[in-house]
């Protein structure tokens, strides 16, 4: 017998993404088949019979052969040892597979063919290409850019060097946490809004720990609006998987400093007087947050 937890860590990449795949298969589908391994992978028969005995050697009892169906089901004592369990995870890469339509999501969904997924479309990213190379190979090397930067608090496009050094997504749009020269600040650039990137190969001027904004974090305390019936604010506690405290039902994600307005504008929570039906979770303190919240012509 394999002692698992020993050779687990001696396994091909390759090894381990078609476990991956078949753990991931085996709990989501409830099942998976030899060819199905092989048609993604484009592994011969013997290389899935390898990787079967292995896992079957390793965690005993956790595959069970439906030879009726010829294929593969959970046995008692299976759970996932490469996979994951996440369903938010999940559905992140079914939302990825349906927006995107890239095979490269298949092999981590589990699936030769992922299951019917379809999204509400969202508008074209407008993201030039070079632009979010050159952002990536500046985060990647500790460099610099020199874009042209559309502000909507600006009257005209105007260059500006940035030192980007992380990226967000806001829900909607994608923005690069930078350090920018011309306010000698830290702020959050949508890159949407940049073009004809240049390569700055200096370093930034104030090292990331410097971004107060974005070491500081915060819990940010949501919960049902007041004027939903209990049995409404049962039904937004659990669409918005709330837990459950003594004030009543509570989410509370910690957020960086930086992005709660971001956060904030996403759900609605920065209106000054939330409306049945359209608002139906609030801020517990939104006083507290309110110096965080993104200006109007943001």
């Amino acid at each position: 017998m394999v002692m698992a937890r020993e050779t687990a860590a001696a396994l091909s990449f390759a090894q381990r993404e078609r476990l991956r795949f078949v753990e991931s298969t085996l709990f989501w589908e409830g099942a998976f088949t030899r060819a199905r391994v092989h048609d993604v992978f484009g592994i011969s028969a013997n290389h899935v019979t390898s990787d079967l005995r292995w896992y079957e050697d390793a965690y005993p009892k956790s595959l069970v052969l439906d030879a009726r169906r010829r294929r593969y089901v959970a046995g008692p004592r299976f759970k996932p040892r490469f996979a994951s369990d996440s369903p938010a995870e999940y559905l992140a890469l079914q939302l990825a597979y349906a927006e995107s339509g890239s095979d490269l999501v298949v092999p981590l969904l589990g699936g030769g063919a992922p299951i019917a997924t379809e999204a509400i479309p969202s508008p074209a990213h407008g993201i030039d290409r070079t632009v979010l190379q050159h952002v990536v190979q500046a985060i990647r090397n500790g460099t610099g850019i020199d874009v042209v930067y559309h502000s909507m608090r600006a009257d005209a496009p105007a260059r500006r060097t940035l030192w980007p050094f992380a990226l967000v997504h806001t829900g909607l749009r994608w923005h690069a946490r930078a350090f920018d020269d011309r306010s000698g600040q830290f702020r959050t650039f949508a890159l949407q809004r940049m073009e004809a990137p240049q390569a700055v190969v200096t370093r930034s001027p104030q090292p990331t720990t410097d971004d107060a904004a974005w070491m500081t974090t915060t819990s940010v305390v949501v919960v049902p609006h007041p004027g939903l019936n209990e049995h409404q604010r049962k039904v937004v506690a659990r669409e918005f998987g709330m837990k459950a405290t003594a004030a009543g039902p509570e989410w509370a994600p910690t957020v960086r400093h930086a992005l709660v307005g971001h956060f904030a504008r996403r759900y609605e929570l920065d209106v000054r007087e939330p409306r049945l039906p359209q608002h139906r979770v609030v801020l517990k303190d939104p006083e507290k947050l309110r110096p965080l919240f993104l200006p109007e012509s943001s």
